[in-house]
């Protein structure tokens, strides 16, 4: 079977490792489609130990769907459309074999990468379930990449007043409208705080979503741009492990935040596959690329550089 490996700082390698055996009571998948995430980035870009590397096969991929190749679960058949969720993240090889807990069985009604994207908005679904009553509010989604536009075009849904998308990237500002964005904003060529006063009239954001989260700068905006008691919800990794909040703003403004990471596979998951089959969230706008999974070293590189105004980068087996 193919699989990658990150094998140094900024380098995959596409082997051809065993199959591996189906035992009882288990599930053997055989990829169709996995995609690039955002979370991934830090794994393939950033400089660990000598030793640590090669990486483990398949890792750090977590966004992938296929079929049942071999079931030893009776309920299971063979030639089933799942979407799978790798407990270890090793989304990036070609076969997996797992309880039926890991799996959901998906439609062969729509194309195979809008269903991808269950995986994905199951996730920001999650964190938006926990965000209080966007219905009639002033929301500001930081950062417009595949989560922030998923976060927007769920504070749609959820009949948000205005929803203002931020990012400095133009041409994602312009997926960010066909999201449900009402406004956006760069904040290279605007300033933020004064436009969000603008479009709110004057009262700031009841909620400010972090959907970016590397930049503690970042970080301290959102505490800037919501109102006094709104709420700040941050979805975003922050790979420091003791930031550098300004806790005074957070503090002196009595404002509510929440954390999100994890969502729930018997809920987030199956909410998300209903709204994108139902057509409640159009997924395509976010749909860039799709690469031959042998690229995947192109397809990270395009992701981290932005290049050719790439969203949403999948990799087909």
């Amino acid at each position: 079977m193919r699989a990658a490996r990150i094998v140094a700082p900024r380098k995959f390698s596409v082997d051809d490792d065993p199959i591996p055996d189906c035992p009882d009571a288990h599930v053997r998948v055989k990829l169709l489609k996995a995609a690039i995430c955002g979370s991934d980035f830090p794994y393939f870009a950033n400089d660990y130990p000598k030793e640590s590397y090669p990486l483990p096969p398949g890792y750090p991929g977590h966004e992938c769907l296929g079929v049942i190749e071999a079931s030893r679960v009776k309920h299971i058949k063979e030639g089933t459309l799942v979407m799978y969720y790798p407990p270890f993240l090793d989304a990036y090889k070609e076969y997996h074999v797992t309880p039926p807990s890991r799996i959901q069985e998906i439609p062969n009604t729509l194309p195979l990468n809008e269903l991808l994207m269950t995986q994905l908005l199951g996730a920001v679904s999650h964190c938006a379930f926990r965000i209080d009553k966007p219905y009639n509010k002033h929301v500001v989604v930081m950062g417009q990449g595949p989560v922030g536009l998923f976060f927007t075009a769920l504070m749609k849904n959820f009949g948000a007043r205005s929803i203002i998308g931020v990012d400095i990237l133009d041409y994602r500002l312009s997926v960010s409208k066909l999201m449900g964005a009402t406004h956006t904003i760069n904040p290279e060529k605007e300033d933020l705080i004064e436009s969000v006063k603008t479009i709110t009239g004057g009262s700031l954001a009841d909620i400010v979503i972090d959907a970016y989260g590397q930049n503690v700068a970042v970080i301290n905006k959102c505490f800037e741009i919501a109102k006094h008691n709104g709420q700040v919800a941050f979805f975003g990794i922050c790979l420091e492990e003791a930031p550098r909040l300004q806790f005074n703003t957070f503090f002196r403004k009595e404002l509510r935040m929440i954390a999100s990471v994890g969502p729930d596979l018997s809920m987030d998951y199956p909410y998300a596959l209903d709204m994108i089959v139902k057509g409640a969230i159009d997924v395509t706008p976010i749909l860039t690329h799709d690469l031959p999974f042998e690229d995947i070293q192109k397809g990270f590189e395009m992701a981290i550089q932005r290049a050719d105004n790439a969203i949403k980068i999948v990799l087909s087996f």
